[in-house]
């Protein structure tokens, strides 16, 4: 009845304009004065009106025929669908309320809902008699059947909260494209483009649903199928719905598509390992794109658990590998590089990574910043950690139920009825012993190669993401055979994986692996090229076999505590083959892996055959996805690293660059603020506040609380606290959600937030597509910043005694693992920021000699977390003043045994107060 009614109304507004109009300025208009007036004698004769009426019914029969041919071409549009439309000078201006009067009407006689949205195809074409089954169109033949079929259009339907601007991002990753979506819908956007309505349905235009060269199919779907049954149809296992959902960015919501969608297929995996070897290209320049993999979504429309080999070991051949099953599975539509990497490797990286920025954070000057990640390297660092967290590295195969013996003859084959169950092991890395040609075979706990046990990559027809394991020490060469940059991409996934056992050495060679210096990883060593590699190596090799004496074995020599450094697992990895071998590896603990693309493998090495996102063991035959560091990787790790292991400490922006004169330095009684010491406000602040200086809050929002995500919402609100004019690329990209997850996410928050007293929405729609805070809202962090503004070096002591007075706990100390990987470098910031208050404050303190105030800085800078040395010797110092000759032993214990874990030397000063505490005296030095 409502569309009915809506129909009737829009009949009588055209009967109104076409035929009322008409009759009006007939009626009424009096156009013979243009004709009858005088057009000499205008200026000196005097108007009585008539001209001024025939001016106006002039311009009423103008403004009455655009309307009249702005109906007419309405009407063409919605009978052809879209491809023919009158187009006359200004016909813009009266399109949008044409467009919505027609498509009224015909809403109203055809009997079919009309979406008010299609510039392109204004009324939907009623549905077939039986529904239509689903086929498969091959994008290879599209030209062939191009006559046969109607064209293929790319809709979008709006929902709340939807701007073209974020349209723009979804659909073509760039939001300064939004015009040409406004541009293919401008019949029903009418004069505004600032506000979507729910429910229209908008084409997105140059999407090339069916115009790409892509390896892959397209389908139809059909009535009532989900996304899991076209994988389990198309691509054999339904788990693989998230990569054609990755493939269609039309698709909003995954567990809601529609009959009658063209949809993208990924290739398959037969299509992909039979396909011809592909030709490297050049290396494109690096474009950073997160890709996330969030942990808060569903699993899935209709997801089917998929079905885990058993693992264990493999032993239809004669060299010791592994299956294990990675019991964490990893999106496979994600085309994110860092997925190519391994759980072991992004374990190994972000656990150097953190490692060497808390020995910046300890090593910190006073009035310095830690230094700060660029683009490339802050969204590598995110994904980073979130890998990480998200995917922990499974464990090594479990071989200890593997009985060993003792084989009389090395050609001896190996007896199965004997020793059931038992992994045959490479030839090459038993010990031989020259004098009675007796071989001995390793037994199971024989730590010989434990250390250097890495996966390869997961199998390629493994729904499970089941490992390849392989023992590089016992296969002693192995040779990546394929494309240089392939190889090497493996090769440096390799060496990451073998730097993670402290019991083994990893040896680069090549320019392709100067990259992994700056990780500073003490156990990996980089030579500038082969040759010089191979030359040491040698010369290892002859020292390991001149000291090795025949009656005792490796597992021994490793086993002996004063000997076990010198007989560690080496492992060699060459970027090119090299021009000659070492003369020996077998029995000394070496090993090498080699990158080639042409030269044959020595006899008895293990060949690998690797391309991009593919390889091939080929002792057995089978095919595996391969972790592999690639170029844009490495880039982005390099400079990740380099600023971690920088000492270049940049001026904090809280510090003034010259020293204050004049400024008191009694402090006044510092009282103990209840806010010190946690809890919530007892006033409600006149705008919501996010208090992050402790356990996460959002307090004085005027909404409701939603009902879960609350600590989700409250980080949203501080990331577009910290990123104003933040756009919902960017945030995906930031947070590591999903854009539905996203836009949930921000519905919640915005009507937790609520309004202020005047009506404006704190969170206001994003119309422009870049998404802003009220102005009111704020946090204690930037409240603690504005304290200090002056400069803590030069701020009078009752503002820095009331900027302590906000730290409630650790910065962010109740966040959830997984989230706020986005403020690695603000949670730094603000801990040195509290600590360089404390120290100034303490100092102070101590120099007027009240000791108390210096007491309750140093304590809510140790509260805030703050670990560095600078705060160290403030309380070494202040024990010291106090008498606490017991504390400030302790401490300085603590202090000189953290320096000696993390690898770094105390600073002169420091040495000097822990010599003039502990000894009483600074030790004589020579000028």
């Amino acid at each position: 009845m409502k569309k009915i009614m809506k129909g009737i109304a829009a009949l009588l507004v055209v009967l109104a304009v076409v035929a009322g109009g008409a009759w009006t300025l007939v009626r009424f208009g009096r156009p013979e004065a243009l004709w009858t007036t005088s057009w000499s004698q205008i200026v000196t004769t005097p108007d009585d009106g008539s001209l001024l009426l025939a001016i106006i019914t002039l311009v009423g029969w103008i403004a009455w025929g655009m309307a009249v041919a702005s109906f007419a071409g309405e009407c063409l549009a919605a009978v052809t669908g879209g491809r023919r439309r009158l187009r006359f000078p200004g016909w813009q201006v009266l399109a949008p309320a044409s467009a919505i009067l027609i498509t009224a009407i015909i809403a109203m006689t055809a009997g079919n809902a009309v979406d008010v949205g299609a510039t392109k195809t204004h009324a939907q074409p009623p549905l077939p008699p039986e529904p239509p089954q689903m086929t498969t169109v091959n994008a290879h033949d599209k030209q062939a059947d191009e006559e046969q079929q109607s064209p293929v259009m790319a809709t979008h339907l709006v929902q709340p909260g939807d701007d073209l601007w974020s349209l723009a991002e979804r659909y073509y990753h760039d939001g300064t494209l939004w015009r040409q979506i406004a541009e293919a819908n401008d019949s029903q956007l009418l004069i505004s483009t600032d506000h979507l309505e729910p429910g229209m349905l908008l084409v997105i235009p140059d999407l090339g649903v069916l115009e790409d060269d892509q390896p892959g199919e397209h389908v139809v779907v059909g009535p009532g199928q989900t996304l899991s049954d076209l994988a389990d149809e198309h691509l054999g296992d339904p788990g693989r719905w998230p990569e054609i959902a990755a493939l269609n960015p039309q698709i909003i919501d995954p567990d809601l598509i529609h009959a009658n969608d063209v949809l993208k297929l990924p290739a398959s995996d037969a299509d992909a390992w039979t396909a011809e070897p592909v030709v490297p290209q050049a290396e494109p320049e690096l474009e950073w794109e997160l890709c996330p993999i969030p942990a808060d979504t569903d699993p899935g429309p209709s997801a089917a658990a998929s079905t885990n080999r058993t693992p264990g070991p493999v032993s239809d051949h004669s060299h010791q590998r592994f299956v294990e099953t990675n019991t964490v599975e990893i999106n496979a539509a994600q085309t994110s590089p860092f997925v190519a990497l391994g759980a072991l490797v992004t374990s190994t990286l972000a656990a150097a990574f953190t490692a060497h920025r808390r020995r910046q954070r300890v090593k910190r000057p006073l009035s310095t910043v830690l230094p700060s990640l660029g683009s490339v390297a802050r969204a590598a660092g995110i994904e980073l950690a979130h890998l990480a967290e998200a995917n922990p590295p499974a464990a090594k195969p479990d071989l200890t139920a593997l009985p060993g013996q003792l084989i009389e003859s090395a050609d001896e084959p190996d007896d199965p009825e004997a020793s059931p169950g038992m992994v045959p092991i490479h030839r090459d890395s038993t010990d031989t012993d020259p004098t009675d040609g007796a071989t001995i075979m390793p037994l199971p706990e024989d730590p010989v190669g434990s250390a250097t046990e890495i996966p390869l990559g997961t199998l390629a027809d493994s729904a499970a993401r089941e490992q390849l394991w392989c023992d590089v020490e016992l296969e002693q060469v192995t040779w990546l055979r394929g494309p240089a940059a392939a190889c090497q991409a493996m090769a440096a996934a390799m060496a990451v994986e073998l730097s993670a056992s402290p019991l083994s050495q990893v040896v680069v060679a090549g320019a392709e692996f100067a990259w992994l210096a700056s990780i500073d990883e003490p156990h990996i060593e980089s030579y500038p090229d082969s040759r010089s590699a191979v030359e040491w190596l040698d010369t290892l090799a002859n020292q390991r076999a001149g000291n090795r004496g025949d009656e005792v074995s490796l597992m021994q020599l490793r086993d002996d505590p004063l000997r076990s450094e010198a007989w560690a697992p080496v492992v060699v990895i060459l970027d090119e083959a090299p021009a000659r071998m070492p003369r020996r590896l077998a029995g000394l603990g070496l090993s090498m892996v080699i990158c080639c693309a042409e030269t044959e493998p020595p006899e008895g090495s293990v060949v690998i055959q690797v391309d991009d996102g593919r390889a091939e063991y080929l002792p057995t035959g089978e095919q595996f996805r391969p972790y592999q560091v690639k170029p844009p990787v490495r880039e982005a790790l390099q400079e990740l690293f380099e600023v971690a292991t920088s000492t270049d400490y940049p001026l904090a922006p809280w510090w003034a660059t010259y020293e204050p004169a004049g400024l008191p330095i009694v402090l006044p009684t510092i009282p103990r603020p209840e806010s010190a010491k946690g809890g919530t406000m007892a006033v409600l602040p006149e705008h919501p506040v996010v208090r992050i200086l402790g356990t996460i809050e959002l307090v004085g929002a005027r909404g409701a609380p939603p009902s879960r995500a609350i600590k989700q919402c409250i980080e949203y609100c501080a990331w577009l606290l910290e990123h104003p004019g933040g756009t919902s690329l960017s945030m995906s990209k930031d947070l590591m959600v999903a854009e539905p997850t996203r836009r949930s996410n921000m519905s919640r928050l915005r009507g937790w937030l609520g309004a202020d007293a005047n009506g404006a929405a704190y969170l206001p729609e994003a119309y422009s597509g870049h998404i802003c805070l009220h102005p009111g809202i704020t946090s204690d962090w930037e409240e603690l910043q504005t304290l200090v503004s002056g400069g803590v070096n030069r701020v009078a002591n009752a503002s820095l005694v009331q900027a302590l007075s906000l730290v409630r706990g650790e910065p962010l100390a109740d966040a959830a693992p997984g989230q706020w990987y986005w403020a690695e470098q603000l949670r730094h910031d603000i801990a040195a920021m509290i600590s360089d208050i404390a120290v100034v404050l303490s100092r102070r303190a101590m120099q007027a000699g009240d000791l108390d105030s210096a007491q309750w800085a140093i304590d809510q800078a140790v509260l805030a977390g703050a670990d560095d040395e600078l705060l160290a010797a403030a309380r070494i110092r202040l024990a010291h003043l106090q008498g606490d000759d017991a504390s400030a032993d302790q401490l300085i214990l603590q202090l000189t045994r953290s320096a000696r874990s993390l690898g770094v030397d105390l600073e002169d000063e420091t040495v000097a107060l822990l010599q003039e505490v502990a000894e009483g005296r600074v030790r004589l030095r020579h000028a």
